[in-house]
């Protein structure tokens, strides 16, 4: 699996490679109130659930099933969830047997998310189309498990795709006991990849101008 893992530390990241995915755990210890962590990644689109009325998303690029404010909390309540570290906003909960599914706009190469109180049967898959690309859960992201305010136990994990074989159009959150918290989502759309024969053709029909000016030049002389 090539799985590179690193203790985590307070203010430092977990950094591993796993089912060709790169992804970074960071500690929440110096995360701030009241949003907690946010990713780090430049030009990323974050959704963070504070929209009144709104809550999350079902347009735009990021669409969420269920949306609204079905699975969103504010605070901690006892037999339910516990707010991720430092995090007074509103944040997306997932009970027993609980999921939700991120459909995209189109391809991406990143997504970020701050899990709250990690717990080994939290689990993040990436798929595109109907194809499963990824499975992480709480286990490959977080070394401590020992207490909701824990800022160890609460990471903000950012995964990045490894190879355009991994680009995703859905990510799909769930758990198999109580709760799977996280907040501050973040995508980023991927890259377009340059068609090869595209660029070949693109190239042969520069040169094939090229050598006709040559030709026209030579003629003049």
């Amino acid at each position: 699996l090539g799985l590179l893992a690193l203790s985590i530390f307070s203010g430092s990241a977990n950094a591993a490679s796993l089912n060709g995915f790169d992804y970074y755990a960071t500690s929440s210890a110096n995360c701030l109130s009241p949003e907690g962590c946010q990713t780090s990644v430049a030009g990323a689109t974050t959704i963070n659930f504070n929209d009144p009325g709104v809550g999350a998303p079902t347009t735009g690029f990021a669409q969420y099933s269920p949306g609204g404010v079905t699975q969103l909390f504010t605070g901690s309540q006892s037999g339910k969830s516990a707010t991720p570290f430092q995090d007074t906003t509103r944040y997306l909960t997932l009970g027993t047997g609980e999921s939700t599914t991120i459909s995209l706009g189109g391809l991406s190469s990143y997504f970020g998310l701050y899990w709250g109180s990690v717990d080994t049967y939290n689990k993040v898959e990436f798929k595109k189309g109907s194809e499963l690309l990824a499975t992480f859960t709480g286990a490959d992201v977080a070394k401590e498990y020992t207490s909701w305010v824990n800022p160890n136990s609460n990471v903000y994990v950012d995964f990045f795709s490894g190879s355009a074989a991994k680009y995703f159009d859905t990510v799909v959150l769930s758990s198999s006991g109580m709760a799977f918290e996280s907040d501050n989502h973040a995508f980023m759309a991927a890259k377009p990849v340059p068609v090869p024969g595209l660029v070949l053709g693109i190239i042969a029909a520069a040169g094939g101008l090229a050598l006709r000016r040559n030709q026209k030049n030579a003629t003049k002389a």
